[in-house]
């Protein structure tokens, strides 16, 4: 009997703490918002107690000397990944893709709650009905979108797909992130034309919705697609092909005598309106308000001439159109020719096109043959259409959701397309061995060629997320922060782009860029004894261009500089301290 009533009080006990900790969570501290219950999420022991890092699987690397980018894949737990990312490439991200688990109850979306760990230790599965579904979701979104954020440049965009079932929470979540002012807009994208839960109405439709992160003028036209633009002339090269207009007399919206006069043609006098007696009357005052004359005045029509804008055609005068070239006025206040690209900006009804649905991205998919399954990739035509909207064609480009990898195939496509440099990140987690089988061997196809399509080339990197040490990096010892500093080589290379192994003894690493001059030289050993330095300093000196050098130090790397003097282009850092100082601002 005492055992039970101890056992009793003891399960009251826990019940007390628990309904502490929800009311906790459900304070309204503000007057508007998203509020839900935090659920801790729950990691690997390994993972949840060490400092997270990156590691290279060089046998998985693909190289090419082509002059195209390196890319990244990542191979673990995005949230891992996010957080070493924020060491690497912090405010470097220009554009974010992701394709989010959608949370409709069968998707397959589980989630580790840390309290119930030893009951579902691979994370409970979250039907529609579970009390905890959209809090468990939100609780995993919120801690990966504020890495995200933080990982985008200041001219950063983020793309977020999404479906009715977590589409309001994952909107007011953004606001709280970014910023309700950083909203843009929402794309509705046709997901499947047969649609699906025909209870009611058939759903055939889905979001991306668009955040930035500071400014909002980072954003293109799209090449602008009209087939009118047909014919072809001696000019195609430089003006693009063109169309023809309509007639140089239409009807004006008021009449303008300027407009109205005579112009002569290899012996032939045409009028507006092709009525001589016509252009009398009208010389004379007598016309309608709205009434016969050129859409050219006679200055701008005598320069398209000369500069084959005009067309006469079955005894009357029209005007071409180019893609890529205009006729207008110049600083000096006369006529001249422009030119530019036409485009077109992207509309939010543009993805509602078969084109832009999943099932084109499946038949995409089925075209590599992986032996995996994968029930809902997106299609390229959609990424593509996304990132090409940002300026920048150099921009890097992270999705950390990268299930098939149509992030890296759009991005090679489109710098193939358009000679961009564009980088790309994806992160993939490693269960069921999708990163491995499906999203690398698909971008790799796509480096090499399959079937009838030719390889891109570009060059890619395989990482895995890693942990060293015994303890988290709030509370890293000095045996921790050795560790890390000895196994730090791939964050370092990639924070300076230096992707490239080039040298590795048990006391320094070298790595070089593919393309450039540009080194990083890593002295991991906290013991400065002459004989192992020095070799690390001869091995320095030998290098050109930049040199990014590294040092293990528990202090200011400034007592170093001396060892290197004599030596150009050298920016000595010190490490471990910080990569932990970065991995405690996101925990804080």
């Amino acid at each position: 009997m005492a055992d039970n009533t101890e056992e009793l009080h003891r399960r009251i006990k826990e019940l007390e703490k628990e309904v502490a900790y929800l009311n906790d969570q459900l304070k309204q501290d503000d007057r508007f918002g998203l509020k839900w219950i935090d659920v801790p999420e729950a990691f690997d022991k390994e993972s949840e107690n060490k400092i997270p890092i990156l590691e290279e699987v060089p046998e998985l690397a693909i190289t090419n000397d082509d002059g195209k980018p390196t890319h990244i894949l990542i191979e673990g737990d995005n949230y891992h990944a996010l957080t070493c990312l924020n060491y690497t490439h912090h405010g470097k991200v220009d554009v974010i893709y992701i394709d989010p688990p959608y949370n409709t109850g069968s998707d397959g979306f589980t989630y580790k709650d840390k309290r119930f760990l030893d009951k579902y230790p691979d994370g409970a599965k979250l039907p529609t009905n579970h009390p905890l579904r959209h809090s468990s979701w939100l609780s995993f979104m919120k801690k990966r979108l504020e890495l995200a954020f933080d990982l985008l440049s200041d001219e950063g965009v983020i793309y977020i797909s999404i479906d009715d079932h977590e589409f309001a929470n994952i909107k007011c979540l953004c606001d709280c992130i970014f910023g309700y002012d950083k909203f843009i807009c929402v794309f509705p994208r046709l997901a499947t034309k047969s649609g699906k839960t025909p209870q009611t109405f058939m759903v055939s439709h889905d979001y991306v919705i668009c955040y930035v992160k500071n400014k909002k003028d980072i954003f293109v036209g799209m090449p602008f697609e009209d087939s009118s633009y047909k014919y072809s002339d001696e000019f195609e090269n430089t003006r693009g092909k063109y169309n023809i207009k309509q007639p140089l007399d239409c009807n004006s919206i008021s009449y303008s005598a300027s407009l109205d006069y005579p112009i002569e043609y290899e012996g032939k006098t045409y009028y507006p309106g092709g009525d001589y007696d016509k252009y009398i009357e009208r010389k004379s005052g007598k016309h309608l308000k709205k009434d016969y004359a050129w859409r050219w005045s006679k200055e701008l029509y005598d320069f398209g001439l000369e500069n084959g804008w005009i067309v006469f055609k079955n005894g009357r005068i029209y005007t071409k159109g180019y893609l890529n070239a205009i006729l207008e006025k110049q600083a000096n206040g006369k006529y001249g020719i422009t030119y530019r690209n036409k485009t077109r900006k992207l509309s939010t009804i543009d993805f509602v096109e078969n084109n832009f649905s999943n099932d084109i991205a499946k038949k995409e998919l089925a075209a590599f043959n992986l032996t995996k399954r994968f029930d809902y990739p997106k299609p390229t035509s959609l990424i593509k259409d996304l990132i090409e909207s940002h300026y920048n064609k150099n921009a890097v480009c992270l999705d950390f959701f990268a299930g098939s990898g149509s992030t890296g195939e759009s991005v090679m496509q489109l710098n193939n397309k358009d000679k961009g440099h564009r980088k790309f990140i994806l992160v993939q987690v490693a269960d069921e061995d999708i990163c491995k089988e499906v999203t690398y061997k698909r971008n790799v196809k796509i480096v090499e060629g399959y079937n009838d399509n030719a390889p891109l080339g570009n060059s890619l990197k395989y990482y895995r997320t890693s942990f060293v040490g015994s303890n988290t990096s709030n509370q890293a010892t000095d045996k921790d922060k050795t560790l890390l500093a000895q196994k730090a080589g791939c964050l370092l290379a990639l924070a300076e782009n230096t992707l490239y192994e080039q040298k590795k003894t048990d006391n320094y690493q070298i790595f070089k860029d593919k393309d450039r001059e540009v080194w990083t030289a890593i002295y991991f050993k906290e013991d400065y004894r002459h004989k192992f330095f020095s070799p690390f300093v001869e091995e320095v000196s030998k290098l050109n261009g930049k040199k990014n050098v590294y040092i293990f130090s528990w202090g200011d790397v400034g007592s170093f500089e001396s060892y290197f003097d004599g030596i150009s282009g050298i920016d000595i850092k010190g490490i471990p301290q910080p990569i932990l100082d970065i991995y405690k601002s996101l925990n804080s």
